[in-house]
């Protein structure tokens, strides 16, 4: 599954495929990159996968988005302004204080013990803002409570 937290206006922004090496613009050695770039403004967002899978799979779903979005056009298909952020409002309440874990026995989060800064292959100098440098995962499977469940059971003890 692929995700991403945040909104950005696509038909704005071309993609652009990086080549694993040395960036031109922003004078960093990347690995799995690809850009949004904007049309009309100097933005400019860099965007890194962890394996090239990953990223021929975020490739493939802009792509057919732009294609979905193109086809709705040429069918006369529009949406209002304000539905559109009545629409963005709804999702962002959907996702807001809902809880997935099992209810019978709370189990704390399993954390991202990520690597140092300095150890991962995208080294960002002080000088770019952070907020412009996005790294892509996928996410990680929670634990089966299967066996969670058994020691519950009195039963089973000894």
């Amino acid at each position: 599954m692929l995700y991403y937290k945040g909104r950005t206006d696509m038909d704005e922004m071309e993609l652009v495929d990086v080549e694993d090496g040395r960036d031109k613009d922003w004078n960093l050695s990347v690995r799995n990159a690809f850009k949004l770039v904007s049309r009309t403004t100097d933005e400019v967002h860099l965007f890194c996968a962890k394996k090239q899978e990953d990223k021929a799979r975020w490739l493939q779903a802009c792509a057919e988005e732009r294609q979905r979005v193109q086809e709705d056009q040429q069918m006369g298909m529009e949406i209002p302004e304000n539905q559109k952020k009545l629409a963005m409002l709804n999702a962002q309440k959907a996702g807001q204080g809902k809880s997935k874990g099992y209810s019978g026995c709370p189990v704390a989060p399993p954390h991202q013990n990520l690597p140092p800064l300095h150890q991962r292959h995208v080294t960002v100098p002080t000088s770019v803002p952070q907020q412009q440098v996005f790294a892509l995962a996928e996410p990680k499977r929670k634990p089966s409570l299967f066996w969670h469940t058994f020691h519950k059971l009195a039963p089973f003890r000894k």
